[in-house]
């Protein structure tokens, strides 16, 4: 290796994303001119990698006569190195292998040749002119999606597998805690390329609605995902771009299909997939991908769409317009419907928030309130409690009612041998038995109808009604425990 090349090499050395520009550009421009002059040259193939082991700080420079320069050139040498090693007899060439391992762009150009280990020290396959070819192809993808072309469709093994994860869990039939399955992708990885950057915003944009649903009880992933799509923002500026209408990709496919393609984007390999789908008349091209306007769009959305879940599924409620559906004129409550909302399976988001006026009702009359309201709304709340799907937030403002509440209650035993209510007693039956004991004109209760024995005015006893309120927050406390401990951690930090 002559002398020249060598002090090339130590000047590559020190090009690291992140340098400075000023230092950085002219090393960066003297291999690409030299690449660019001599494609098939003596030296091609190291000045390919050192292209390529420079490719990290490129990626800091988009839109920067260096990024151009450095495409060009990686695009000039692998046609000549394709021709140059055509025949070279090997089966396979290393650049495969690391398609097929590939993680993020950054760490998937690590694994090029290192050109501060001597030339002739490398291995046969290494230094073959068409694995220059492959690396110098890879390299100019991950800086600019879609420049080139003849990449193999090799999509990593474990991008397959958030591909199978990711779309059991979109499509609701998990294999595991979907929780792990969204959080991988939750925040961008460091020193994004362009096309990492599209794919994390898109599959950010696919989990946002799971993610926000409610079926995801830790509010850690929702405001993990929320820090993470406002990182990119100041990467996407907010600004009309050149395409026309349909440009962009469609997204009508589902969450599920819309996650797969944003893990595409996010290898070489997976790139040549949506290449090819595009050649073939479907899909949209990489550059509409990666545009930014279409990805600050996305971004936003998501981005907002999480903040109103945290809000509806960890803050608190608005209830104050409930009071004209669930309080009569004279001020007594409306037994009737306020009892029906607290079945269970059906309408999930007006039933938690009538258990949460019900729990705000009980606390505003205070102990000197009436005493037949505080008792059937004492009811409610440990039903909805022990029975009703409720978001954390609201589990989270009825359990302290119910612990403030268990601390004035007595204890001990009763002459009810027999317990207060029928074994296996439905729900619909229960909260007719409360809504007999408020309003016994209203109908009659049904344990009394079957027979079974059991009249609604057990329902007032008072060691059942500290036994209620003990078994609703041992229900939200172990229901919830892990958002109750990191809730606790976070207010102690």
């Amino acid at each position: 290796m002559s002398l020249i090349m060598n002090e090339l090499i130590e000047k590559w050395d020190e090009v690291t994303a992140g340098a400075a520009p000023e230092e950085a550009d002219p090393v960066v421009l003297e291999c690409a001119r030299l690449l660019a002059a001599e494609p098939d040259g003596e030296q091609a193939v190291l000045l390919t990698f050192g292209l390529v082991s420079m490719a990290p700080y490129v990626l800091g420079r988009r839109g920067a006569a260096v990024e151009r320069a450095v495409v060009d050139a990686l695009g000039a040498a692998a046609e000549a190195m394709d021709e140059q090693g055509r025949g070279c007899g090997h089966e396979a060439h290393p650049y495969t292998d690391s398609l097929e391992e590939w993680e993020t762009d950054t760490d998937g150009l690590l694994h090029a040749p290192d050109t501060e280990v001597p030339f002739d020290e490398w291995d046969a396959a290494e230094a073959c002119p068409r694995n220059a070819a492959g690396w110098a192809r890879t390299a100019a993808d991950v800086i600019l999606p879609g420049s080139t072309d003849g990449i193999p469709e090799i999509v990593p093994e474990d991008h397959q597998r958030y591909i199978r994860s990711l779309g059991s869990v979109l499509n609701d039939y998990p294999n595991g805690d979907p929780f792990w399955d969204l959080d991988i992708h939750a925040v961008p990885p460091g020193d994004l390329s362009r096309a990492a950057l599209a794919g994390y915003v898109v599959v950010a944009h696919a989990n946002c609605w799971y993610a926000g649903s409610g079926r995801i009880r830790q509010r850690s992933l929702l405001d993990d995902m929320i820090k993470g799509l406002e990182s990119v923002l100041p990467l996407l500026p907010d600004e009309a771009c050149a395409h026309e209408d349909g440009e962009h990709p469609a997204l009508r496919s589902g969450s599920a299909e819309q996650a797969s393609e944003g893990i595409h984007l996010q290898s070489p390999g997976g790139r040549a997939v949506l290449r090819e789908e595009h050649a073939d008349g479907y899909g949209a091209s990489l550059e509409a991908w990666t545009c930014t306007t279409f990805l600050r769009a996305l971004a936003v959305e998501a981005r907002d769409h999480l903040r109103e879940a945290v809000d509806r599924l960890f803050g608190t409620r608005e209830t104050a317009h409930l009071d004209q559906v669930y309080l009569r004129p004279d001020g007594r409550l409306d037994i009737g419907p306020l009892s029906e909302r607290h079945v269970p399976f059906k309408d999930e988001t007006a039933s938690e928030e009538a258990a949460l006026w019900a729990a705000r009702r009980y606390e505003r009359l205070g102990p000197d309130g009436a005493a037949p309201d505080r008792t059937v709304l004492l009811l409610l709340m440990g039903a909805a409690a022990d029975s009703l799907e409720l978001s954390y937030g609201i589990a989270r403002e009825i359990l302290g009612i119910l612990r403030t509440a268990a601390t004035t209650l007595p204890g001990g035993a009763c002459d009810h041998a027999d317990g207060h209510a029928p074994r296996h007693e439905r729900s619909s039956d229960h909260m007719a038995r409360i809504a007999h004991l408020y309003a016994p004109d209203a109908g009659p209760a049904p344990g009394q109808d079957s027979g079974q024995g059991f009249s609604s005015d057990v329902l007032t006893c008072p060691v059942h009604l500290a036994e209620v309120v003990t078994k609703g927050i041992t229900e939200i406390e172990e229901q919830f425990e892990e958002e109750l401990e990191a809730e606790e951690e976070r207010l102690a930090g």
